[in-house]
């Protein structure tokens, strides 16, 4: 009795049987990992060059696919090409050579945007033109160094592969990886799911996982071809040779006369523009906000609706030719409506604190910015930088930021304006001014334009004081009895 219970004793401390196997499954599966990753130094260094186009989807928060194609082109030591050939960034292109431009990526917009050109550090360079997480080449370095570590390493175990599975074509294998084991630092990313080519060990696809598994962003390599002698030719700026121009590292250049045409093109496409304007004015304590509806239709017919609270009036109507010039606008005193003809030029009848209503409107702000910009160009006192992309309304805008020399005669009303622009509309949506060119100074000014809609064909009546869902009419039903009481149009 003593022996079987001895037996039994020591039979509580060994491995049990299932254990064994599942180790022997593991070490399978570490053998399997290894051997991919083994594949994957090896195309490492065999990979001199490559060419062929990328598709870039991007699932965003909201619940929408943006898609991108992109032509990329890489050859040993550091030259790439991006050509973005269709989505958001159509017509953008990013450039690097070894030993060139200080070894920074050179980028210029595209679209009506490639009046600018920015030359950025690779470190400082995001999304969206960094597709994904960097290219072919980033995540072949990635998994080599992955290799290089040693057996031992538990955090290897974390690593899985799979060779068949429905979805995976014939000849391919996935692998992956979790987040914090490939140093892309993708906050929102738990794991990197990349589709390898089985004995080539070149991968081809990549998912981005977020913590539920759900699928971030993918970036697919179609017509890959690799190692086929591509000539360094092929990353000049231009297929002809053409260099970019001469920007100072990390800074931005932008070609005024350029942008002065397109922004007049792109005008002359508007016939009207109907939405919400918001305004900030003033320094810290004195801080006023306006906000208002707002209809606006070319040569210059107006109407503004505010808020409660959130300005002077209540209504306000423009139009030329009618009124002598003047500005309509309504107020309530004590539950009585006061309806009242202005000077638009008036300090009451502004947009903001110094701008006449004469002026209001996204063309405005456009054209005051543009003559403070040639200001600073021509005396060189003027500074660019791209602050990058950013959302504003739920959609992409670019934002650029000037900054003006400032001292002894060199007076600007701002020195330094902040602007954003809605990339598919090619629209000033935002722009902010501020006293010193200080990231933290307080604002003098920020005008939004929220919810634009163009040329929706707005019509007289949208303009005219007599029309009853407006409040310029004492008595809205009879508006003739209104005139002849009051003697107004």
């Amino acid at each position: 009795m003593r022996v079987i219970l001895l037996g039994l004793t020591l039979l509580l401390f060994l491995p049990p049987a299932s254990g064994l196997a599942q180790n022997g499954k593991e070490v399978d599966q570490l053998a399997e990992v290894l051997k991919v990753l083994a594949q994957c130094r090896e195309a490492y260094y065999r990979l001199d060059d490559y060419r062929g186009t990328v598709l870039h989807i991007v699932r965003e928060a909201d619940g929408e696919t943006r898609e991108e194609r992109i032509e990329v082109a890489f050859r040993k030591p550091g030259f790439l090409s991006f050509r973005w050939e269709s989505g958001l960034h159509k017509g953008t292109a990013l450039l690097a050579r070894p030993r060139w431009n200080q070894g920074n990526l050179m980028l210029r917009l595209g679209g009506w945007f490639d009046f600018l050109t920015i030359s950025v550090p690779a470190t400082e360079l995001g999304e969206p033109f960094q597709p994904a997480v960097r290219d072919m080449s980033d995540w072949l370095t990635a998994l080599a160094a992955l290799a290089q570590r040693p057996v031992t390493d538990r955090s290897l175990r974390m690593v899985e592969v799979q060779m068949v599975a429905p979805y995976l074509a014939e000849g391919k294998m996935r692998l992956s990886v979790p987040a914090f084991l490939i140093p892309f630092r993708d906050n929102m990313v738990s794991t990197y799911e990349f589709i390898i080519e089985r004995g080539t060990g070149i991968p081809t696809e990549l998912t981005l996982r977020g913590v539920g598994g759900e699928a971030r962003q993918q970036v697919l390599y179609t017509n890959l071809q690799v190692n086929v002698g591509l000539p360094t030719q092929l990353f000049s700026w231009e297929p002809t040779g053409e260099e970019p121009p001469s920007v100072t590292p990390s800074g931005t250049t932008i070609d005024l006369p350029s942008f002065t045409q397109y922004w007049q093109r792109r005008y002359a496409e508007i016939t009207d523009y109907s939405g919400t304007w918001a305004a900030t004015t003033g320094g810290e304590g004195t801080e006023q906000r306006m906000r208002a509806a707002f209809k606006f239709r070319k040569p210059f017919d107006l109407y503004l609706q505010w808020e409660p609270g959130q300005g002077r009036f209540q209504e306000a109507l423009l139009r030329r030719g009618w009124n002598d010039g003047r500005v309509r606008v309504r107020q309530t005193t004590w539950g009585v409506p006061l309806i009242g003809d202005l000077v638009p030029d008036d300090v009451l009848p502004r947009w903001g604190e110094t701008l006449s209503l004469t002026a209001f409107g996204i063309h405005g702000l456009v054209e005051r910015l543009q003559a403070q910009l040639l200001r600073g160009w021509l005396r060189a006192e003027l500074q660019t930088r791209f602050l990058g992309v950013q959302r504003h309304e739920g959609r992409w805008c670019y934002v650029v930021a000037f900054e003006f020399s400032t001292g002894p005669g060199q007076e600007y009303p701002a020195a330094r304006i902040v602007t954003t622009w809605d990339i598919v509309e090619r629209l000033l949506v935002k722009y902010e001014s501020f006293a010193t060119s200080e990231r933290e100074a307080s604002i003098q000014e920020r005008h939004e334009f929220l919810g634009v809609r163009i040329n929706t064909a707005l019509r007289d009546d949208d303009f005219d004081a007599a029309n009853p869902a407006y409040g310029f009419l004492l008595l809205r039903r009879t508006p003739w009895i209104d005139r002849f009481l009051t003697g107004r149009d």
